[in-house]
Parts: structure tokens; C-alpha cells; sequence
């Protein structure tokens, strides 16, 4: 066994207590609704109910869930700041800073974003699932120079801009699959939304999932 002394364990006991630490009681978060036809947030829900309560909707991957209580700030040593769910924001960080110290540039990063943005559009033209970053587990880098593109099977300049800004492979603040940031995030168990397989191509995005 190793013993470890000092700030070393001091860090790791705090994360522990903090990875398994109660549910909140209450849960509180408001979200808003993507409407594909004005491709444009069109409503805003508040929510407050027990935490017991929440549905199977409401709870999303890693255990995490779109709940303001299970959100932790994270600060980057370049002095950036975002949330991210409490159980994996000590991972995005740590991924972010040792890409950092590689080179990469960030100059953006989005986390949680309580949005419902997946899933099938109903008759209205609203989606229907809360996203990735509704549950804190993803995150935008570098939006500006990193453009989420549809009708993408492979990259190319005809790829149609959806948002963001445009994709510039070889400009420093635009992904590769050889980023820094791009390979430290794998590291920790996340994908990069410029691989994801399909028409579209999300280069500044990173979540368990690509998606």
C-alpha cells in the first residue's frame, strides 16, 4: 500500500467526500425549449421539486442530473470559469489543465446549460430531451473556432455551419483528433464531437458520449 501524506492526500479525501457525497434534498434547475423551425430557444421552464422526485428523464449519464444543487464551479488556471456535475467536474478540469500545460488554446468553455435540445421534435417544432450539457456532463471549447456543422459526413468546407464559429483546422484554437485537449479528454473517458459517426460534426464539443 501507498501511503500518501500531506496535500496530496489532503486532495484526495476531498474529492472523495465530494463524489459521494448526499443527494440534496431538493432539486431546482430551469431549463430552456430548442425549436427547430426558429432555431431558437422559445421557452423557459422552472422546476422545484424533491430530489426524490426526480423522473427517470431527469437523471442522465454518470448519475448526474440537471439539478443546480449536483453543480460545482470549476476555475481554470488561465482564470475561465464554468459548472459542470459535482461528480465529474474534477475530471473536465483536470483533462483541461493538462492540456493547458501541453499548449492547447482555450479561450472558451461552455458547461452546464439546462437546455432541452435532444431528442425527436414534437408537432411544434420543440425537442423533447434534456441535452448532455442540461446535466452538466459536457462541454463546448473553443465555440468561435470550432462550429457545430450539419449535412458533415466527412469535414469539408461545403459542411453546412449550424453554430459556433468556422472550423479551421490548423488554427490553434481549432480541434483535431491530434489536440492536446482532444487526447487528454479521452484520457478521462470522453469523446469529441468532431468524431461522432452521422451528417453532423460538432468540433467543439466533448461528452461521454460525442454526443
Amino acid at each position: 500500500m501507498i501511503r500518501r501524506t500531506g496535500f496530496a492526500a489532503t486532495a484526495i479525501l476531498l474529492r472523495a467526500v465530494c463524489a459521494n457525497a448526499a443527494e440534496p434534498a431538493q432539486c431546482h434547475y430551469t431549463y430552456s425549449v430548442w425549436n427547430v423551425k426558429a432555431k431558437a430557444s422559445k421557452a423557459h421552464h422552472a422546476v422545484a421539486k424533491p430530489y426524490a422526485q426526480l423522473a427517470a428523464k431527469e437523471k442522465g449519464p454518470l448519475g448526474c442530473t440537471p439539478c443546480e444543487e449536483d453543480q460545482a464551479d470549476v476555475q481554470l488556471s488561465n482564470g475561465l470559469q464554468f459548472r459542470a456535475c459535482r461528480l465529474v467536474s474534477d475530471r473536465i478540469h483536470d483533462a483541461l489543465e493538462a492540456a493547458l500545460s501541453r499548449g492547447q488554446k482555450i479561450v472558451s468553455v461552455v458547461g452546464y446549460r439546462a437546455q432541452m435540445s435532444k431528442g425527436p421534435a414534437d408537432q411544434s417544432g420543440n425537442r423533447t430531451e434534456l441535452s448532455n450539457h442540461a446535466f452538466g456532463v459536457a462541454v463546448d471549447v473553443n465555440e468561435g473556432y470550432n462550429g457545430l456543422y450539419n449535412d458533415c459526413v466527412a469535414w469539408s468546407p461545403q459542411c453546412v455551419l449550424g453554430k459556433g464559429g468556422p472550423y479551421q483546422p490548423g488554427s490553434e484554437l481549432s480541434l483535431t483528433e491530434g489536440s492536446p485537449l482532444v487526447q487528454e479528454m479521452k484520457k478521462v473517458g470522453y469523446d469529441w464531437g468532431g468524431k461522432i459517426a452521422g451528417r453532423q460534426k460538432d468540433f467543439m464539443h466533448f461528452s461521454p458520449s460525442g454526443y
